[in-house]
């Protein structure tokens, strides 16, 4: 998990610093934590960050024009605005701010921002563990982001919008992982979300326009009465 904290009041930053990073390991987490008085060296570097907490007004780049480059990056990032005047909330709020904390910030409302923000993150995102030639390395992927995840030859492929990973786990153990209302185990060997499904045929479905799914004869029915109920709340 990376996390930014952005202030041009250096102290305040070292203070925000210091509680997030107490909480983090009160719950044994260790993420990298990226403190800096200087916009400017957010906007030159390419770090994608999980949270940020940034003060609105600040001299040079201020933290409205920060944050629309941080949702630019990740579009899922959780902004905390930190800010002493109330001039700026009504663009903030556009930018979907997850907190608004006013100087001199409480510890405790920060502690309970950040309870919110982890529970947020473990539904948004899943921890997985691919592998990378001989390694075992894990990755944090958007749920939504997941196109599907199949079984062939006895490993197990997860694949995203961007890229295609061979994974660890049953098709079993990730349909309990995924357990949302639009995964759906559409076939023994595929578990599909159905955000990308492009085109449904009685006896195959299309993700993307271009992943071909079959559909077996004994599921045909129970899908088909599935999708259309997906189709009613989607409306």
């Amino acid at each position: 998990m990376n996390i930014l904290i952005c202030d041009d009041d250096a102290q305040y930053a070292e203070d925000v610093r210091q509680h997030v990073e107490q909480y983090m390991r009160e719950h044994s987490l260790e993420p990298s934590v990226f403190t800096t008085t200087d916009p400017k060296s957010i906007l030159r570097r390419n770090t994608v960050y999980d949270l940020a907490f940034l003060d609105i007004r600040m001299q040079e780049v201020n933290g409205i024009s920060v944050a629309r480059e941080l949702k630019r990056r990740n579009n899922k990032v959780l902004l905390f605005f930190i800010t002493a005047f109330n001039g700026y909330q009504d663009t903030a709020m556009d930018m979907r701010a997850f907190r608004f904390f006013e100087k001199p910030f409480d510890p405790q409302r920060l502690y309970n921002g950040l309870d919110r923000a982890l529970e947020y993150i473990d539904r948004v995102y899943v921890d997985v563990y691919v592998r990378d030639a001989d390694e075992r390395v894990q990755k944090r992927i958007p749920i939504n982001d997941i196109v599907l995840v199949k079984t062939e030859n006895r490993k197990t492929y997860l694949r995203t919008k961007d890229a295609e990973y061979v994974t660890y786990g049953s098709l079993d153990e990730w349909e309990g992982k995924l357990a949302t209302r639009y995964f759906y185990r559409v076939h023994q060997s595929y578990l599909v979300n159905l955000h990308y499904v492009t085109e449904y045929q009685h006896t195959q479905l299309y993700l993307r326009d271009t992943i071909r799914v079959p559909i077996p004869s004994r599921r045909q029915t129970e899908f088909r009465q599935y999708w259309f109920e997906y189709l009613k709340r989607r409306r």
